[in-house]
């Protein structure tokens, strides 16, 4: 993704990555939060026991993206 991680803005891993401001901060935990709910409300719903801010990526508009779902299973309410 264009931004990188969210874990190298947070621990500036390399000299591209700049802070956040607090506004985009707040709008990538939305983002993320959003991706969560989406993975938990879809009709087969998600495990995704990999959350962290490597795994939270970010696009041109800092729009967060989930990533690494290789341990990810799915479950069906019965």
């Amino acid at each position: 993704m264009p931004c990188g991680s969210l874990e190298n803005h947070l621990f500036r891993r390399g000299s591209y990555f700049q802070p956040l401001s607090w506004s985009l901060r707040l709008k990538v935990a939305l983002g993320a939060a959003k991706g969560l709910t989406f993975l938990h409300g879809a009709k087969a719903k998600v495990i995704y026991p990999d959350y962290k801010t490597s795994n939270a990526l970010l696009d041109t508009d800092y729009n967060a993206k989930l990533s690494n779902f290789g341990a990810s299973q799915g479950w069906t309410d019965r």
